[in-house]
């Protein structure tokens, strides 16, 4: 008999400040008569973040955003009759809103505590260990996601100008995902090269929250082409206290750009990206995502 599938989920430590005192945002959970950080398990095809942040609302109420990781939980469940592998992805996480809370069947109370009250109250000590990531994840000075552009039409079948080459299909509903990706990420700055396939990859998420797209022929193909050096001195107009920057180029451009970043150079497939939070000792956090 094939083993079940692992099964993937995700949450996140939903905290906020009180004076002095940091909170973190605990579920009770009647079926198991448990208290623990809020997750659940993601839907079919979609992207953890977009997941994490679902089932956050889902249980607490609470709209967030997201910032540096804080670890994966691995453990062992009854699926099936069987045993399988239970993947659960945590983020530290934000409101943005109050939120309205309604108890039901799965989540009948949430509460907010302080750190120190939490590590008591907490019925695993996996959740403990998660919790505990929080104090080397925070605060974050800045954020950067550095992604490539939605796939678009291929060279041999566009005859105009290289710049003007527009997105497929496929790319088009990959830029309209990624709208409630960077929305999770709270991405409140945006920029891009001048090529259309990059401008029409931001320009959903733009539309959505009202934004300006900042225009960069330095990071489009044939800018970087024309001129390798005019990346350089671009990450402190990149990195922005207390800005969330998306910035969308081109597979040639990212390694060097990333490089100017501070940031590994790795190759990007269309749509995905990498997101660097800057915390304020000046480390630097940063994941890969596939696009969503």
């Amino acid at each position: 008999m094939n083993s079940p599938a692992t099964v993937i989920a995700a949450g996140g430590v939903v905290w906020r400040e009180r004076g002095d005192t940091r909170q973190v945002l605990l579920v009770h959970r009647p079926r198991y008569d448990d208290w623990s950080l809020p997750k659940g398990k993601l839907a079919a095809h979609e992207h953890v973040l977009l997941g994490a942040r679902r089932e956050i609302e889902e249980e607490t109420g609470q709209q967030v955003v997201f910032g540096p990781p804080l670890g994966v939980q691995r453990y062992q469940i009854r699926k099936n009759g069987s045993t399988a592998q239970k993947l659960v992805h945590y983020w530290s996480a934000v409101p943005v809103d109050d939120g309205d809370f309604e108890p039901n069947d799965e989540v009948d109370q949430i509460s907010w505590v302080s750190v120190e009250k939490a590590r008591g109250k907490l019925s695993y000590p996996r959740d403990v260990d998660i919790l505990d990531a929080l104090d080397t994840a925070v605060p974050v000075d800045s954020t950067v996601i550095v992604l490539r552009h939605a796939e678009a039409l291929k060279r041999k079948d566009w005859d105009g100008k290289d710049t003007l080459r527009p997105l497929s299909s496929s790319g088009t509903a990959v830029a309209e995902r990624l709208t409630g990706v960077l929305s999770a990420l709270g991405v409140n700055r945006i920029i891009s090269s001048d090529a259309e396939r990059c401008v029409a990859t931001v320009t959903p998420y733009a539309a959505a929250i009202d934004r300006h797209i900042h225009l960069w022929p330095e990071i489009s193909e044939r800018g970087y082409d024309a001129t390798p050096e005019g990346l350089s001195g671009l990450a402190d107009r990149v990195w922005r206290p207390g800005k969330v920057t998306v910035v969308c180029s081109h597979r040639p451009v990212l390694p060097a750009l990333a490089r100017e970043l501070g940031l590994k150079a790795e190759k990007f497939s269309t749509g995905a990206f990498l997101v660097a939070h800057r915390l304020a000792d000046g480390r630097l956090i940063h994941e890969r995502f596939n696009a969503p």
